[in-house]
């Protein structure tokens, strides 16, 4: 442990990060579980990773999530050693387990950063009653019950002292039982004795690169015809140091094999012990606390002395082989990096593309003026340059673009865990459907996304998805379904939460407006359907009855409008009474540049994102009709609301020199499944845009949703589409 101190953050950041990954697969493996309590492998996977847990929180010293997670760990054990059976008090157990074992890990990042107070609890009765459960054999405890002994221990036999070569001497009784037991069979033995020293990982240590380690090595054994190993790596002690383990590997004539294996097992150090035809029998020891009962102690028989260890070459390798890498990888191919990193990054891309900007605008002025000669060259050759600075920076954006992207299924994979528990408050069935998990995303969208689904979601739980016997007597099947949706629409990436409930009623959201005042009567008559549903998303409206722990207290939708807004995308419904109800985030694939239309509208130059841009169109004011306090023109046999951009922003400065043109320029904008004309001064030209947030006394403004520099050093303001729409539909009511 001289090598290095665990006072270094990053050990404790590693913990945290590997930890929460392997939290989610554990919560999806139980609800897997839940629905096939016999799948052993499943059963092992969760043991698994309770095990690393529990040995990396060992060696870190965090006693209070090692000591849950032991106790957790034993119960699993006995699951899928047929002890105890799966059954829902044992689900609701470890579910509970898992829960606090979560907050106990979410206290280390808490004091690590120094973000608040720790919550601490205390896992003293949750740990009793893991006890006192495990010890009725998963039969169900009274909560007053007194805390019970360990169960007592199998009887096991004495184990032999092996005649072992040096560098094999410390063996305890269960792994000299193992080698034992593979060389009863009159076959010769290799010994492997892996050991992982921290002077070969320097300051890269990880102690889940230990832990993975096992569960490598067992894997290469079960892949490899080679040989058979009998590590026993459920009594591995991960939290112990120097980390190294013990395989008895049978027949020693495959050397040169396992060699060639186990050669790419980076940061160890391997010693080969070719051992006898036989064991030999010495005094034995005494007996151990705890011999594993399912490993029987082989009678003694003599044995030829060992020969001397084989000494593999010791180096030190670059990167730890996680346990989940393919096995026919020779090494790590990936890296962490901090989110601080990638932002800075793209910071800096940024920049770089505003100064490509300039450049470019620079070599349009310098292609005005009328210039021969040796300076006409001169500039075609900046022409050239600024061309291939215009290439190579596309593929720096398109590089750190696809660094930063990551698949939704990093948030999606919460929300079964979160259906199961709202179907049990409300006594309802639900089955969560997920489609297109592997759809990418900025990864700082990713993090910001994650409010507004479960908003989504929980309002699907509880206003969407009946009562059992409600939807039967609708003719419906008892469980309802919530399909959780992802996909990608050119340069923007759409998420559907869809319901097959009851739908919402605009008429009934029209009463509830006009009763909580939003709205008149006479307003709230003149709104379409699709426009009265959308008041769902109007602050403090709800259409609740009663208030639960799950809604009604008229806070949620508003908060999912306002969090899509910031990300410069959009929400709508979509309803249909007794048939469901389908809710449709629309999200750029990055916050950081955007191909913007630039416009002219009231003395000012504005940005529209290209991605609600739908077309562009020249219209006569003799196609223009009014439809009671709106224009409107006919677009294709549709009629399309039409708004002056310049009267929605408040802005009196009016362009002459193009009032008086015949024909008005009008950018249809479609966001939210909804669609506008909005009636500007002057087309200019699309154009890469990278978003700059606005100063704080700016931000309220209306419409606005961020700035950009332009070529000649001005800055453009960027319109928020959605914002624009609101604006446009509270004008004409």
């Amino acid at each position: 442990m001289s090598d290095f101190s665990l006072d270094d953050p990053s050990f404790y950041e590693d913990f945290l990060v590997e930890a929460q990954e392997h939290f989610e697969l554990i919560e999806q493996n139980f609800l897997t579980l839940e629905s096939t309590p016999g799948d052993l492998d499943i059963l092992n996977g969760i043991f698994r990773s309770v095990h690393t847990i529990k040995g990396a929180s060992g060696f870190l010293g965090l006693q209070k999530v090692q000591s849950l997670a032991h106790i957790g760990e034993n119960i699993l054990d006995d699951l899928r050693k047929g002890r105890m059976a799966v059954t829902p008090e044992t689900m609701e157990l470890l579910f509970e387990t898992v829960d606090t074992l979560k907050i106990l890990v979410n206290d280390v990042g808490i004091t690590l950063r120094k973000q608040g107070s720790p919550v601490d609890p205390d896992t003293s009765d949750l740990i009793q009653r893991l006890e006192t459960f495990r010890a009725g054999g998963g039969a169900s405890v009274p909560p007053s019950a007194p805390a019970s002994t360990p169960l007592p221990a199998a009887p096991t036999s004495k184990a032999p002292t092996l005649a072992l070569p040096e560098g094999l001497q410390d063996l305890d009784a269960p792994t000299c039982n193992l080698i034992s037991e593979a060389m009863s069979s009159g076959e010769k033995v290799l010994v492997m004795k892996v050991e992982l020293l921290p002077s070969l990982l320097g300051t890269h240590f990880n102690p889940f690169s230990m832990i993975s380690m096992v569960d490598l090595v067992g894997r290469l054994l079960a892949s490899s015809s080679l040989m058979k190993g009998y590590v026993d790596l459920d009594g591995y002690q991960a939290d112990s140091f120097p980390f190294d383990m013990v395989l008895a590997v049978v027949p020693s004539e495959t050397l040169e094999g396992v060699r060639k294996l186990f050669d790419r097992v980076e940061n160890v150090r391997i010693q080969y012990f070719p051992l006898g035809e036989a064991p030999v029998a010495t005094a034995p020891q005494p007996e151990p606390a705890a011999v594993r009962p399912s490993v029987p102690t082989p009678p003694p028989t003599p044995a030829p002395a060992a020969p001397a260890p084989i000494e593999a070459a010791e180096e030190t390798r670059k990167a730890p082989l996680a346990s989940d890498k393919p096995l026919d990888k020779a090494g790590s191919d990936t890296i962490r990096v901090s989110q601080a990193k990638l932002d800075t990054f793209m910071n800096t891309v940024g920049e770089l593309i505003i100064s490509k900007t300039m450049l470019s605008h620079l070599v349009e002025r310098f292609e005005a003026e009328p210039l021969e000669g040796h300076l006409a060259e001169l500039v075609k050759e900046l022409r050239q340059s600024s061309v291939y600075l215009d290439q190579v920076s596309k593929e720096i954006q398109s590089s750190v673009l696809g660094i930063r992207m990551v698949p939704v299924k990093t948030i999606f994979t919460k929300f079964p865990r979160m259906v199961r528990d709202l179907a049990k408050a409300s006594g309802k069935k639900i089955e969560l459907q997920m489609v297109g998990e592997d759809t990418e995303i900025d990864k700082s969208l990713i993090e910001e996304l994650s409010d507004p689904l479960i908003h989504l979601i929980r309002n699907s739980a509880d206003h969407g998805v009946e009562l059992p016997e409600t939807r039967r007597k609708a003719g419906k099947p008892e469980t309802g379904t919530v399909v959780l949706r992802a996909r990608h629409e050119g340069d923007s990436v759409v998420v559907e939460i869809e319901d097959d409930g009851k739908g919402v009623d605009p008429t009934i959201i029209r009463a509830k407006a006009v009763e909580k005042g939003l709205l008149t009567l006479e307003k709230a008559d003149q709104l379409t359907d699709e426009e009265a549903i959308n008041l769902i998303f109007l602050p403090g409206f709800s259409t609740a009855q009663t208030i639960t722990d799950i809604s009604g207290r008229g806070v949620g939708m508003d908060v999912v409008r306002s969090n899509v807004r910031k990300l410069n995308g959009s929400v709508s419904i979509t309803s249909e009474v007794g048939r469901g109800s389908v809710f449709t985030i629309k999200l750029p694939l990055t916050l950081a540049i955007i191909d913007a239309l630039l416009m002219r509208s009231g003395g000012q130059v504005f940005a529209i994102p290209g991605t609600a841009v739908e077309e562009t169109l020249l219209v006569t004011e003799e196609n223009l009709a009014h439809l009671t306090r709106r224009k409107a023109i006919n677009l294709r046999g549709e009629v399309l609301g039409i708004s002056r951009l310049r009267e929605l922003l408040r802005f009196s400065t009016i362009d002459e020199s193009l009032e008086s043109s015949t024909e008005l320029p009008v950018v249809v904008v479609s966001t939210g499944g909804r669609r506008m004309g909005l009636v500007v001064d002057a087309f200019m030209r699309r154009q890469e845009m990278v978003i700059k947030p606005l100063a704080p006394y700016l931000a309220s403004l209306p419409g606005i949703s961020g700035a950009s520099v332009m070529g000649d050093g001005g800055v453009v303001l960027i319109l928020d589409p959605a914002e624009l729409m609101s604006l446009a539909i509270e004008e004409a009511l």
